[in-house]
């Protein structure tokens, strides 16, 4: 999957080792520095001012305190080759592909490919993932952090105590109270030591003036209180995807994170409790995959929010459209005097919607396979 050596060791091997790190002033300099804005150009233009100030100063390389930082918190990115296009990530089928299978653009940079006679390939983009076992590993290891873990082992215990005792709850307050995580606690499939995530995806204008669309997704620990899990200092960032396009295949982007999460669901993630102060073995659950309209026509594959059948659960709801025009909106009334071929149906009431069909799902899924050109598969 890419990792360092060090990295799958202690992902495997958490250290127990509680004494605070000493770290001397300039190194600390250095770390904040670089966690400041972790750009590498941004890094050495303030190193090089401060070197010029300060001529003694043993200020590290942008290099040494990337691995320093890694070291100290054992979180690390992984780096993978992506189109310029933005189109696909060579991961998975890809893996092996010298050329984008969309857009013919090569993956390395022809002319130093070619002025080293093959020997340099040097790719044209690249694209990060953080991986979230390493996170959650250095989250554990504070005592201060980890007591605020135990929220949804005793808020669970208390939901499940009160629906024995009463049938029933008196209140939601948050995700926890779903029938369907409630479930999974109660037939065994998340235990107390468990960590539940909620995977988030969305699209970033990172410049009001400049092409500089990216992609960012994160993923929110709902071991955590409400009150906590959307701090900013709560929130993993799982991957960045440079723009300024968007992604065609973004399955191909979260190929490597979803990659490391299955590694974690199947043999577990060892962790040190530093409340318990013992070695769990928790099992990563991924109850929700939450998006805006637009992010998640990317993560379900289907037309969006503004085709006919928008609704990406499939419930079969139809949309309504002007006369002529190309956007379905999702409008529960139908407009008086309208008459629009196709989308005459009936007002549909938001007590009853529509229940989703597997059956015309996979119906609907034949045609588009069997689709033998581009226009009918569009269509």
């Amino acid at each position: 999957m890419g990792m360092s050596d060090e990295a799958l060791h202690r992902l495997q091997n958490p250290p127990h080792d509680q004494s605070p790190v000493v770290i001397d002033k300039v190194t600390q300099l250095a770390i904040d520095l670089y966690l400041g804005n972790p750009s590498e150009a941004t890094y050495k233009t303030n190193r090089r001012a401060i070197l010029h100030f300060l001529s003694d100063v043993e200020l590290p390389s942008y290099y040494k305190i990337k691995r320093s930082v890694a070291e100290l918190t054992g979180v690390e990115s992984v780096v993978h080759h992506m189109c310029v296009k933005s189109c696909i990530a060579y991961t998975g089928p890809f893996l092996d592909l010298d050329t984008c299978p969309l857009c013919s653009e090569p993956r390395y940079d022809q002319f130093r490919y070619q002025i080293s006679s093959g020997q340099e390939k040097v790719p044209c983009q690249e694209f990060h993932t953080i991986p979230i076992g390493p996170q959650l590993q250095a989250l554990y290891q504070s005592p201060e952090s980890t007591s605020h873990m135990h929220y949804l082992r005793n808020k669970m215990s208390c939901i499940i105590a009160c629906l024995d005792q009463t049938g029933g709850l008196d209140e939601y307050l948050d995700v926890l109270y779903g029938t369907d995580l409630i479930g999974a606690f109660q037939d065994g499939r998340i235990n107390e030591d468990d960590i539940v995530l909620m995977f988030s995806i969305d699209r970033a204008q990172l410049y009001a003036k400049k092409l500089s669309l990216c992609w960012i997704y994160i993923w929110i620990l709902l071991n955590l209180s409400p009150t906590e899990h959307y701090k900013k200092n709560q929130v993993f960032v799982g991957g960045f995807i440079p723009g300024p396009n968007n992604p065609k295949n973004i399955d191909s982007f979260l190929f490597p994170g979803l990659q490391h999460l299955v590694g974690l669901q199947k043999e577990g993630l060892q962790i040190w409790d530093a409340a318990l102060q013992r070695e769990v073995k928790s099992k990563v659950f991924l109850a929700l995959i939450t998006a805006d309209g637009p992010g998640m026509m990317h993560i379900t594959g289907m037309v969006g929010y503004h085709g006919k059948h928008g609704c990406c659960l499939y419930c079969g709801m139809q949309g309504h459209r002007k006369d002529h025009g190309k956007h379905y909106f999702p409008a529960l009334l139908k407009p008086l005097d309208y008459c629009v071929l196709g989308c005459t149906h009936d007002d549909i009431d938001v007590m009853n919607l529509p229940i989703p069909s597997c059956r015309q799902y996979h119906k609907n899924l034949c045609i588009v396979i069997s689709s033998p050109n581009d226009t009918q598969y569009r269509a």
